[in-house]
């Protein structure tokens, strides 16, 4: 008898867009991993990772990938590199968002909101219609674009090109896509970015909530911060939560959601 995911995977295939781009790629299902693709030598697959509201509910789930290469496992980074060696990084990246859209498509209980990560190069290789074609991608897995919200590194985008990135954002956003911007304050709380992207989202680097639990200067500038984010119009999620002690200060600093091992690891559901 197939499972669920099996009759779902036979009534909704893969998109015509994607296996044009590749032809070559196979795609599966492997028991503990869902469905999987193989594609530029390397065996894809989704994980995923709820999001929790302050009282505990589940608000969201971010999708997460995982890559190896001959069942050695390969950091994502290192998958997009290679991509982007072969010439196949928007490719790529676009193949990846399907891929864990195929995985959560085939869940009754799949979350509201659905986080999916997408590479900065896609704002600014990508000349226009941003968004165009993913679209008819979630429309045939029967999805939409107001359950996604995007996630952009703010740092990996060069100050060069944020006028681009901003165009593209905003080609998303017409379409109904919310936009997050991931690890804000890993290497500095650039503002600025803030005010050019107008983000819907904003997750806060797993180091602030890290440092805020031997650090009492920054646990006192930490709600501060969450203020100023809300009031420039968008929501604050604490990511890295690994602690009770974490969690808490999180809430306190007044956080709209948490994302951490303590809460949830990143799995596959099924």
């Amino acid at each position: 008898m197939n499972s669920p995911l099996e009759t779902w995977f036979k009534r909704l295939p893969v998109p015509a867009s994607v296996r044009d781009d590749w032809p070559g790629a196979s795609f599966g299902i492997e028991a503990g991993r869902g469905i999987v693709v193989r594609a530029l030598g390397l065996s894809l697959s989704s994980v995923f990772q709820a999001i929790h509201a302050p009282d505990g509910r589940v608000v969201g789930e971010e999708a997460l990938l995982r890559a190896s290469v001959r069942h050695k496992p390969l950091p994502p980074l290192t998958a997009f590199e290679h991509a982007e060696s072969q010439g196949k990084l928007v490719a790529f990246d676009r193949l990846c968002r399907t891929l864990h859209l195929l995985n959560d498509a085939g869940h009754a209980d799949r979350a509201e909101t659905l986080y999916l990560n997408v590479h900065p190069k896609l704002l600014t290789e990508v000349s226009d219609r941003h968004g165009a074609v993913f679209q008819d991608i979630l429309e045939r897995l029967d999805s939409k674009p107001s359950r996604i919200v995007l996630e952009i590194g703010e740092d990996e985008i060069a100050e060069s090109d944020i006028n681009r990135a901003r165009a593209a954002l905003q080609s998303y956003r017409s379409r109904g896509y919310r936009i997050a911007i991931d690890d804000f304050g890993r290497r500095h709380a650039n503002l600025d970015r803030l005010w050019q992207l107008e983000p819907d989202v904003v997750k806060l680097d797993r180091s602030l909530i890290a440092e805020t639990e031997t650090s009492p200067r920054l646990r006192r500038a930490l709600p501060k911060l969450v203020e100023l984010l809300h009031e420039l119009g968008g929501e604050v999620i604490v990511e890295g939560i690994e602690t009770e002690t974490q969690r808490q200060i999180a809430i306190d600093a007044g956080a709209d959601a948490l994302q951490g091992f303590l809460l949830d690891e990143p799995r596959w559901r099924g």
